[in-house]
């Protein structure tokens, strides 16, 4: 499809969604250093010009991905702890790691989220996302006190934000190139393998029961 000139927010609308669904269709494929504006307005149908009326780097495109997919996780995590009044601190990981493990493309874009997005986006970006962030945080440190009544607001926001330096590392130490892979299948090497899920089920469980003097 060649588009033309947007003239209604409608049109608009379905400009921004067609280049959002064709930076989904790259990212399912490619890693985020490889995908460049000019892929994208390939894949788009879109000549680079009229890509930027609607994004002007790569970096926005990829905050609306991620402020999409951490209110799905929310929701997602409200539900599943929706009917618990309260719960150990071992059932409350199985579940938190649960949740995450369904929604893997917001695990790969947090995991270039420090390094690579917010290093080049623009100050308005950030900001915007930032915005997002703490209302999001903010829902979610509201769950863990109701699960958790000893755990303060301070230390919610402590545990959501070490859990999150804990899967950005976990994340990059196990999503790993075929060479990697390889590597550590000797028998020399193999103590460095770690899988992601239960290295970050141990960290959650740690962490909580630590800010829980448990």
């Amino acid at each position: 499809m060649n588009w033309q000139r947007a003239r209604t927010d409608e049109q608009k609308e379905q400009r921004v969604a067609a280049i959002l669904e064709a930076t989904a269709r790259l990212y399912a494929a490619s890693s985020f250093e490889k995908i460049t504006l000019a892929a994208i307005a390939r894949e788009a149908n879109f000549t680079r010009s009229n890509l930027y009326k609607y994004f002007r780097s790569k970096e926005e495109i990829f905050f609306e991905f991620l402020k999409h997919d951490v209110r799905l996780w929310r929701r997602d995590l409200v539900g599943h702890y929706a009917d618990i009044a309260s719960c150990s601190v071992d059932t409350f990981a199985d579940i938190w790691v649960k949740v995450l493990m369904r929604h893997q493309r917001l695990l790969r874009l947090v995991s270039v989220l420090y390094a690579h997005l917010e290093k080049k986006a623009s100050r308005e970006s950030l900001i915007g996302f930032k915005k997002m962030a703490n209302y999001e945080f903010s829902q979610v440190s509201d769950l863990l006190s109701g699960l958790f009544p000893g755990l303060t607001r301070e230390q919610a926001l402590t545990f959501l934000q070490q859990q999150l330096a804990a899967s950005i590392g976990l994340y990059t130490m196990t999503d790993l190139s075929t060479t990697q892979q390889r590597v550590l299948e000797m028998p020399e090497f193999q103590h460095f393998q770690l899988d992601f899920a239960d290295s970050f089920r141990l960290a959650v469980t740690c962490l909580l029961k630590g800010l829980l003097g448990l």
